[in-house]
């Protein structure tokens, strides 16, 4: 830990300020939960997606943080919360790893699949970012996820759409066998899903090396490939 220096105005004294804000949120199955100094957070509501709304006006020290669950709801919900950021350029880090960066003083992350567990706000040295910028595997890794952003595929996801254990012990029984049809269509789509991974996992990596047209390549190819693969197995 390094100490921020002295402070012109009281000689002598010494002032630290913490990397991370003494506030994150965290992701169970209760729903969200402040941890930490809670009085830096404010939930504002939960917004459909579909609908249109305003979040209400916000000054220069506070920042938007909008969770999206796509399954939640017929179209899915927006639980947005309002963080006591200060004056200070802030990212969002995700599960420890993961950072996000804080775009018009909003930041939206989807929990869609369950992997976000704990989201936390950083502070941004000014001096690195002019001086420096980021570093190659911070740029690397924000092109990744901006990669996934933007496809039209995320892996595993038809996967995770089809299965659903919370009607096991619902309806009298038939609940439990609608868990097992979902559960057999499961694992078909497992098959659908892992060779489609597989192609959209190279297209990501193009994306990385060439950007969008690297990765437009590799989804032309693929769908070239099940065209050809599908007249002939008409045909022949």
């Amino acid at each position: 830990m390094a100490l921020a220096g002295c402070d012109p105005e009281t000689k002598g004294k010494v002032r630290y300020k913490p990397p991370l804000l003494p506030v994150a949120l965290t992701l169970g199955p209760d729903g969200v939960a402040v941890e930490g100094e809670t009085s830096f957070v404010t939930p504002i509501g939960e917004f459909s997606i579909g609908a249109e709304y305003s979040l209400p006006p916000r000054d220069g020290s506070t920042i938007y943080v909008l969770l999206r669950d796509r399954k939640k709801g017929k179209t899915g919900f927006d639980k947005v919360f309002r963080v006591q950021a200060g004056r200070e350029q802030l990212t969002v880090v995700v599960n420890g790893t993961t950072t996000i960066q804080v775009k018009d003083g909003q930041v939206l992350i989807d929990i869609t699949d369950g992997a976000v567990k704990k989201i936390q706000f950083k502070r941004v040295d000014q001096a690195t970012v002019k001086e420096g910028g980021d570093s190659f595997w911070a740029k690397t890794g924000a092109k990744w996820d901006q990669g996934w952003e933007s496809s039209i595929y995320k892996p595993f996801v038809l996967t995770r759409w089809a299965y659903d254990d919370s009607t096991i012990d619902k309806w009298c029984g038939l609940g439990f066998v609608w868990f097992l049809l979902r559960l057999a269509l499961t694992l078909v789509l497992l098959l659908v899903d892992l060779v489609l991974s597989s192609i959209f996992l190279i297209a990501q990596i193009a994306y990385l090396i060439f950007g969008a047209t690297g990765r437009n390549v590799v989804w032309g190819i693929a769908i070239l490939v099940v065209i050809i693969t599908g007249f002939r197995w008409l045909f022949v």
